[in-house]
């Protein structure tokens, strides 16, 4: 095999782009608190670390640990009460990973032709509509998140299953390589 790590990313891309067309709903509530959750339990780190230290050491390492941990909770509490507003940031997160993805894809692409592939061209193109998608989410949100992640899932699903049989094909010809040796 190729690089089973890639193919191991590749069926994680197939997996979170089926659950985000068949569950969209799911996902972005799902995200929000488990965001909500870290920035909680930070908070609480914060301050019992606050509590446990002497009132000289705070002074003088000017800690700010009860204050960054009020302002970690408070902003559990705001994740959780405006999941609308956090979902909507995640498309152009999304995009931002779709658009470095297409980039990988294009590098890896190149290398397929290095390789004299001859079909190199379908994974260069394929990367390259990879790419402008992501780059299109960045630039353009949808007014839905929901159909945003069911677009997102087509495109996860899409870059997993062509990533696949980009490896198939660079581990054949490296098979064939070797075998001419």
């Amino acid at each position: 095999m190729y690089n089973k790590s890639s193919y191991i990313v590749s069926a994680i891309y197939i997996l979170l782009g089926l659950t985000l067309i068949v569950k969209p709903d799911i996902v972005g509530n799902t995200l929000c608190y488990l965001l909500a959750l870290a920035v909680g339990a930070m908070g609480i780190i914060y301050i019992l670390s606050y509590m446990m230290t002497t009132v000289e050491s705070r002074v003088v390492e000017n800690t700010n640990g009860l204050a960054g941990g009020i302002v970690m909770i408070i902003l559990a509490i705001f994740i959780i009460a405006k999941k609308e507003l956090v979902i909507s940031l995640v498309p152009f997160l999304f995009g931002l990973l779709i658009t470095v993805k297409g980039v990988l894809g294009i590098q890896h692409a190149i290398n397929m032709k290095r390789f004299n592939v001859r079909n190199f061209k379908g994974s260069l193109f394929g990367a390259i509509a990879i790419m402008l998608f992501g780059l299109i989410l960045m630039m353009f949100p949808f007014h839905t998140v929901k159909l945003f992640f069911v677009i997102i899932g087509a495109g996860l699903l899409v870059s997993g299953v062509l990533d696949i049989l980009a490896n198939m094909t660079i581990s054949h010809q490296l098979n064939k390589a070797r075998n001419e040796q």
